[in-house]
């Protein structure tokens, strides 16, 4: 046996185990093992933290937003935190805030980063739970009544909604809005295992106790799920808390986003490395080797693929698996011609999509390799 015919069946047999085989796993493992979550009544007090930079345009829609949740009003703040907005951002938080005094205003000396931004804001924080969440993201009137049963049980340490992205129109947006079920599927099969360690900056609670000051070059979603774990205290997924956010719509913004979320996730995993102990924390460094990393070095995987199948073939093997790739690589760039020329993609979308991901992937990683400090919001 060739020496290109032992890592082609190796790295065919990763890539099927990450996009088949864990997902399968985990829901084998759920149907045995998950127990029900606790869940109780309680009214413990929220801080709302919304980080902003020059978020006019939709500041005033999220701030009537959080003040149309049902809860008690004495029992949850909104601070929005002004990262050196120039435009009419603290103007209208000034104004909610004469109407309604559970809104304050939190300003940083001059740009801090989205990082920097919420962590000046816990600082002046008063309640038990933090819930961080971003200025376009919406939520339905019972999201804090939902997230304060979760709490209830003390093994909890952070709740995760589930972000609905609405509709998904285009090449890029439908190929992303599979895959964005995908994703939401293997997170909650973690989190009824009990081993999630991820969540999405659009929204998500954790309790007070348990925050330590966000490294701006991580990201909130990226390391606060981490310093939960590694404090011995589960994070929840909790399927009935639903929140909205806006998918991004074009090539470029879906490439750029890809690319940040993995950078992030990539150094902040690598800097907590006892969870990536298997016998410390064996679920949850399971979790992260085979939902995060080799998803993230699936472009390498892919390459390896490609090249080691190109030299079975010019040395007289079967041409399958090349054709194979040959008419996914062509679907993927019909994809993109057709995203292009503004036109629907159909199932075309998703294999350019995927390739799109697989390319963020890698420019994410080579992001985190260069050390990039990312401040985006």
């Amino acid at each position: 046996m060739h020496w290109e015919t032992i890592v082609l069946a190796v790295v065919v047999t990763l890539l099927i185990y990450t996009w088949l085989g864990y997902p399968a796993i985990l829901w084998i493992l759920r149907c045995v093992l998950a127990r029900p979550p606790l869940r109780q009544l309680g009214e413990p007090d929220f801080s709302i933290i919304v980080a902003a930079y020059n978020e006019e345009a939709g500041l005033a829609s999220k701030l009537e937003d959080c003040l149309a949740l049902e809860y008690p009003a004495d029992r949850f703040e909104i601070l929005v935190a002004s990262d050196g907005s120039t435009d009419r951002t603290e103007e209208i938080v000034g104004e909610f805030s004469r109407q309604d005094s559970r809104i304050r205003l939190v300003r940083t000396a001059g740009r801090a980063g989205k990082s920097g931004a919420q962590n000046l804001a816990v600082e002046q924080a008063r309640g038990e739970i933090l819930l961080f969440t971003d200025a376009e993201t919406r939520t339905r009137f019972n999201l804090l009544r939902q997230m304060a049963e979760d709490f209830a049980d003390p093994r909890v340490g952070l709740v995760a909604p589930t972000v609905s992205f609405g509709r998904f129109d285009g090449a890029v947006s439908t190929g992303q809005g599979a895959y964005w079920r995908f994703e939401l599927f293997l997170r909650q099969l973690e989190s009824d295992l009990g081993i999630l360690a991820t969540a999405s900056g659009s929204a998500f609670a954790m309790r007070r106790a348990l925050f330590r000051p966000i490294p701006p070059q991580y990201g909130d979603d990226c390391i606060l799920p981490l310093e939960v774990r590694l404090q011995g205290y589960a994070a929840l997924q909790d399927p009935r808390a639903i929140v909205f956010d806006q998918m991004p719509s074009t090539v470029d913004g879906e490439l750029r986003a890809r690319a940040r979320m993995t950078a992030r996730n990539w150094t902040g995993i690598l800097s907590r490395p006892a969870l990536l102990n298997f016998l410390r924390y064996p679920g949850t460094a399971w979790a992260l080797v085979s939902h995060k990393l080799f998803r993230w070095i699936t472009p390498f995987f892919l390459a390896v693929v490609f090249l080691c199948s190109t030299a079975r073939i010019l040395e007289g093997h079967g041409p399958v698996l090349w054709g194979l790739q040959l008419v996914f690589y062509l679907s993927a760039f019909a994809g993109w011609d057709l995203t292009r020329r503004r036109r629907r993609a159909g199932v075309f979308g998703y294999s350019f999509s995927f390739c799109l991901a697989n390319l963020g992937f890698f420019l994410g990683l080579v992001k985190a390799l260069r050390q990039q400090k990312i401040v985006t919001y």
